[in-house]
């Protein structure tokens, strides 16, 4: 197995400073539908001139709401669709909606909850195709919870994903393929061998089917790792010193206990752009990365930056907490 590791800290942060610019960034006007009371920003994908946004309203009681919006970076507009997959009774086909992008470039939803995979219909219509990412028939290496975080489709009826042990056990990269109803393990995603629950390593999951890779950032550590479908590290990027605490997993508050440092990842066909979070709330990094590990840029965001999206022309799309940007 090849592990290129980046250099430690105290190399790092003047090769991050050489290269670290301030991003420009200017407000998008909203068009079309109005954009709802937003509490928490869950997921946002590019693909084409296409926002996909997954949101938590503060009404909302936990459910998650899809919407999709078309960028016009000429003049600097967003125009909002209404909410997908809401049927004429007011009822929706999914309360836990997440897009991926299928191997014929449609937009696709899965049920994060359940598993149940649809397509998209007349922009906004969720239609049941019958397949599940995973269900009671699914021949898997242990026991699964059938909740389903960053799902990507890699091939016909093949996907990357990740999964969960129930109770709070371990989280994996994993494979599965619908034509015979397998899931099977790419690696576990933990930063230490003492800290195997999937609590203290979670983070956010990128695939590129250019190079069959995939990336993974984590939330409370700082450090990217770069490795392909079959478990192998390809990089190691640290950007900071150690921060977590693991006597804070005995508390209930744990995650508000330790420094984030990841708090989103997305990719292009060349690189991986993971957003930082910075020492303040008004300060986030966006960390350019090419897909062997190497940081092309560092360039530092004077706004409350919460999720990016970025477009394969490499512009960024960014959400604040209150207003879509454009950088």
């Amino acid at each position: 197995m090849k592990i290129l590791k980046t250099m430690a800290l105290s190399m790092l942060m003047p090769v991050c400073a050489n290269a670290q610019s301030t991003a420009l960034h200017a407000k998008f006007d909203v068009a079309g539908n109005a954009l709802p009371a937003i509490r928490h920003m869950t997921d946002m994908k590019m693909t084409g001139d296409t926002l996909l946004f997954v949101y938590e309203g503060h009404e909302n009681n936990g459910q998650r709401c899809l919407r999709r919006a078309v960028v016009d970076r000429d003049s600097n507009t967003i125009k909002v669709s209404p909410d997908m997959g809401k049927r004429d009774d007011g009822y929706y086909v999914s309360y836990m909606p997440l897009p991926f992008i299928a191997d014929n470039g449609s937009i696709r939803v899965i049920g994060q909850d359940d598993c149940e995979i649809y397509s998209v219909e007349n922009d906004t219509a969720f239609v049941r195709t019958r397949q599940y990412l995973m269900d009671g028939n699914s021949s898997v290496p242990f026991p699964l919870s059938l909740y389903a975080q960053d799902v990507f489709m890699t091939g016909t009826d093949k996907y990357v994903f990740i999964g969960r042990e129930p109770k709070g056990g371990r989280q994996y990269a994993m494979k599965a393929d619908l034509t015979c109803s397998k899931i099977d393990t790419i690696r576990q995603i933990n930063i230490s061998p003492e800290l195997q629950a999937w609590m203290p390593n979670m983070g956010e999951m990128a695939y590129l089917g250019k190079h069959d890779r995939l990336a993974f950032a984590y939330r409370f550590h700082p450090i990217v790792e770069i490795f392909d479908t079959d478990g192998n590290i390809i990089s190691s990027i640290r950007v900071g010193e150690d921060t977590f605490d693991p006597k804070t997993l005995e508390e209930a508050d744990f995650d508000e206990l330790n420094r984030l440092h990841f708090i989103d990842i997305t990719t292009t066909d060349d690189y991986i752009y993971a957003l930082h979070n910075g020492y303040s709330e008004s300060s986030r990094s966006i960390y350019k990365i090419d897909w062997n590990g190497n940081i092309i840029n560092c360039e530092a965001v004077k706004v409350n930056l919460q999720k990016i999206a970025v477009g394969n022309d490499n512009s960024v799309t960014g959400w604040t907490g209150n207003d879509f940007i454009a950088m």
